[in-house]
């Protein structure tokens, strides 16, 4: 084994498990009052039948949990083999209670997987919540969006998962992003107050955030209007003392990031990019 990919296990364990790992999670964030997110975090955008199997094993497996989605691996760019692989997953999602969320991705493909995430929610948010669309606020058009998503006159709801955003070396070439971080986090938190403002049906908020601030402003929103409709999400590794002080009083939910150690570099190197001091950290 190289010196390199040594001193990158801590950053792995840290970070990520490996399936057999899930269950042993997930019982020890239940002791903690947390729930999980299970996030297959295989990025190989060419095996997308291999994908579609790891997810609908999850589905298959676990009841009442929670799953992230990527629609890249699942072939994104073929309208036919995402919406068949999607369409499973969620019948078998229905059929177990699980929920799915749909993560954000890259501008270039936003816009279908926006398309593909709302048709999905219409059929199959009426009666109960099982699908998530998630709004990168870190975007200036994403309140819009998420305005427009809250007000528009429907019958079905909406799973409101709420971001800055993962991807801003892709994104950054397409003006698309606020020029100051400021301005990121005051659009977040507008965010939180357009859904307290304009929620229908059962929508429910999903506020994944390592932001004491946004965790604070949401909190007095639950406070001031008595709401049961907004939840926490931190990723596994990151903001652990936030996750439990929060789980005290309010839904708290875990990202647990999953795969063999090539599925999941390009995911570990987003953050260390995005965590690079508290990285440098753990090798001291």
């Amino acid at each position: 084994m190289s010196l390199h990919i040594i001193m990158f296990i801590p950053i792995v364990n840290r970070f990520t498990c490996n399936k057999k790992q899930l269950t042993t999670i997930k019982q020890l964030l239940s002791q903690k009052n947390m729930r999980c997110i299970f996030d297959y975090t295989n990025e190989n955008k060419e095996n997308h039948s291999n994908n579609f199997r790891e997810v609908m094993d999850l589905t298959s497996n676990y009841s009442n949990e929670t799953i992230a989605v990527k629609l890249s691996a699942l072939n994104v760019n073929n309208q036919n083999d995402v919406e068949n692989y999607l369409d499973k997953i969620i019948q078998k999602s229905v059929q177990n209670n699980n929920t799915i969320l749909i993560d954000a991705e890259n501008y270039e493909i936003q816009d279908k997987i926006n398309s593909i995430t709302d048709n999905f929610m219409e059929t199959y948010n009426k009666d109960q919540l099982h699908i998530y669309k998630t709004y990168q606020l870190y975007r200036t058009d994403y309140l819009d969006i998420m305005k427009h998503d809250l007000q528009k006159d429907r019958n079905y709801s909406i799973g409101f998962k709420i971001v800055r955003g993962a991807y801003y070396n892709e994104d950054k070439k397409h003006n698309v992003l606020f020029d100051h971080i400021d301005e990121t986090h005051k659009n977040y938190n507008r965010g939180i107050e357009a859904f307290v403002n304009h929620y229908q049906h059962q929508d429910k908020l999903l506020c994944a955030t390592h932001n004491k601030k946004s965790v604070v402003v949401a909190m007095q929103h639950i406070q001031q209007h008595q709401l049961k409709n907004i939840e926490f999400a931190q990723l596994m590794g990151m903001s652990d003392t936030l996750s439990g002080k929060v789980s005290k009083k309010h839904s708290v939910y875990k990202y647990i990031p999953y795969g063999n150690f090539n599925d999941t570099l390009p995911y570990l190197i987003r953050r260390l990019y995005e965590n690079y001091p508290m990285i440098m950290n753990i090798f001291k």
